[in-house]
């Protein structure tokens, strides 16, 4: 698939992973298909073809109608931003089906899925899953709370969610500077209490993981599962990133399953869009598990979704 341009489709082009997407394809002088409900959203661009469908409510037929002359499909779909009405568990598993089906019919060169950091396994513990781990659960939390950037980006997409988050920011902040109060330790306790019973987005994660089960062992066509690692939030394209398959990327022993305080890594979107791609033009990762962390030293805020407007603009903060 290397070495000449490609058409590409991105279900979800204007949201948070498919929008990084469409930039860093189009910039590498592919043929981006832009394939959702509102895809002009993203912007005009030559090489950016808005193709409007709703995958939702689309036939299987029909979809693959939409996917007909692909070469590679990245599936970015994702419902998290409108509202916990589509944080549902068998809705996305459906649509995920249908996709994967229609992109069989049209016969696509090469699947490219856009899952969640659920589905990747704990260090050193065989087949657990992240989110079947609850001490992970609060190492993530405490690791997103004390990013500026992640907290922003949090409260951007998820409402009163990211609300709750950044009060536990400053309560986090509060105690480290030593200034920590009755007040502090409560919003913290409350807060950790709520993570450990499992909140809200468990549905919707949990779904995320559940439609890896659809490509483990599947031989009956070309396809690559990435799951962001979890840090995954807006930041600079440093063109920089470790691949990790099938675990959870974390700093120090890799098999150590015991406190992730401090060890959890992560990567910019910018980054991950440079990992797909390298992917996509050289695809040396068939039929694998695979995860990417990079460098996120920076804690500016930055765009959660970005524009074609961005195009060929993306050596600072993309």
């Amino acid at each position: 698939m290397s070495g000449h341009p490609l058409n590409i489709g991105i279900i979800g082009p204007a949201g948070f992973t498919g929008s990084y997407l469409c930039l860093e394809l189009i910039n590498r002088g592919h043929t981006v298909i832009g394939i959702s409900r509102n895809p002009h959203t993203l912007g005009q661009h030559e090489r950016y073809l808005a193709r409007a469908a709703d995958v939702n409510s689309l036939s299987i037929e029909s979809l693959a109608q939409t996917f007909k002359d692909v070469d590679v499909l990245i599936n970015a779909y994702g419902p998290h931003s409108a509202g916990h009405e589509a944080l549902k568990y068998m809705p996305f598993l459906e649509v995920t089906r249908k996709i994967i089906l229609a992109a069989r019919h049209a016969n696509v060169g090469y699947f490219v899925m856009v899952g969640g950091c659920g589905s990747l396994y704990m260090p050193g513990i065989g087949f657990q899953s992240v989110l079947e781990n609850k001490p992970w659960w609060i190492s993530y939390r405490r690791a997103i709370a004390d990013s500026e950037a992640h907290t922003s980006y949090m409260e951007e997409r998820l409402g009163p969610m990211g609300s709750a988050l950044r009060a536990y920011r400053n309560a986090r902040m509060e105690e480290n500077r030593g200034h920590g109060s009755a007040k502090s330790r409560e919003v913290i306790d409350s807060y950790e209490q709520a993570v450990a019973k499992n909140d809200d987005a468990l549905v919707f994660v949990t779904a995320c993981r559940t439609t890896f089960m659809f490509f483990d062992g599947n031989t009956s066509f070309r396809w690559t599962f990435v799951s962001p690692s979890a840090l995954y939030r807006p930041g600079k394209r440093t063109g920089r990133y470790q691949v990790w398959y099938d675990r959870l990327p974390v700093r120090g022993d890799a098999n150590d399953p015991t406190n992730l305080d401090g060890r959890l890594l992560g990567i910019s979107a910018a980054d991950l869009a440079v990992a797909i791609a390298d992917e996509v033009e050289k695809p040396t990762k068939v039929g694998r598990h695979w995860s990417a962390s990079g460098d996120l030293s920076d804690d500016t805020p930055t765009a959660s979704y970005v524009t074609l407007s961005r195009v060929s603009t993306q050596n600072s903060h993309i």
